[in-house]
Order: C-alpha cells, then structure tokens, then sequence
C-alpha cells in the first residue's frame, strides 16, 4: 500500500480510472480498460463505454492466448493484439503484480504507436499495487 497520501506535502497516487484517462489523453486512444483475467471491470475510460462487455471479451482474448502459448510452447504471452479492417488495433497487455493477474487493453487508431504509453501506465498501475 502506498502511504505517500498521508505525509505532509505528499502527492496523492492517481487512481485506476486517471491512469487510463492519461494514457487515452496521451496515446489518443479511443478506450481503455483495465480488468481481471475472469472478465471483471476495474475501471474504464470513457466511463460510459459497456466495460462489462469489454471486459468480457478481453479476458476471453487472454484464454485464448493462453492456450495458443500452451499448445505451442510458447514463452508466456505479454500480449494480444486485434486489427480490424479499419487498423483500428484491440491491444491486451497482460500484468501480473504479486498475486494479481490483470490485463490492460486500449483500443488504439490506426498509426498510433501504443507501447511506450502502455508500458508508462502498467508501471503507474504496479506502483498503485504495490
């Protein structure tokens, strides 16, 4: 548990839904999520966007993938990535901070680079873990 909120002059450590909002804002992407690997919605941005069906879908990407790595002997997968027609990209990047097991997924416009602004939020999210 992070206990710089209660020091004098401290800075307060964002939560799930201002780390999403900044790498939206940052990356320019159109949604973001972060969830358990059972499908269950943390926090979504924009707040309106069906995160329950998100969630859902992304959690069942991570299934999928899991059993791919397994079946082939893969290294563990750190992520999923889904391009549709229009280059818009689905990315799943997969955490695992202690005994939590989460996935990050944006939905990123075509042309975006995504990685170092994923990367910048899954630290943001460890350091709000640990």
């Amino acid at each position: 548990m992070n206990h710089n909120n209660h020091r004098p002059g401290a800075s307060k450590s964002p939560s799930f839904k201002e780390i999403l909002h900044e790498m939206n804002t940052t990356g320019k992407f159109q949604v973001s999520v972060l969830t358990s690997v059972e499908g269950l919605p943390i926090a979504t941005v924009p707040a309106d966007y069906d995160s329950d069906l998100t969630a859902a879908m992304v959690a069942l990407l991570q299934r999928v993938s899991n059993d791919a790595q397994s079946r082939l002997k893969m290294a563990e997968v750190d992520e999923v990535t889904i391009r549709d027609r229009d280059h818009i990209r689905l990315v799943c990047r997969y955490l695992v901070i202690g005994r939590e097991r989460l996935i990050l997924a944006a939905m990123v416009p075509p042309g975006r680079p995504y990685r170092r602004v994923t990367n910048r939020a899954i630290r943001q999210i460890e350091q709000l873990l640990a």
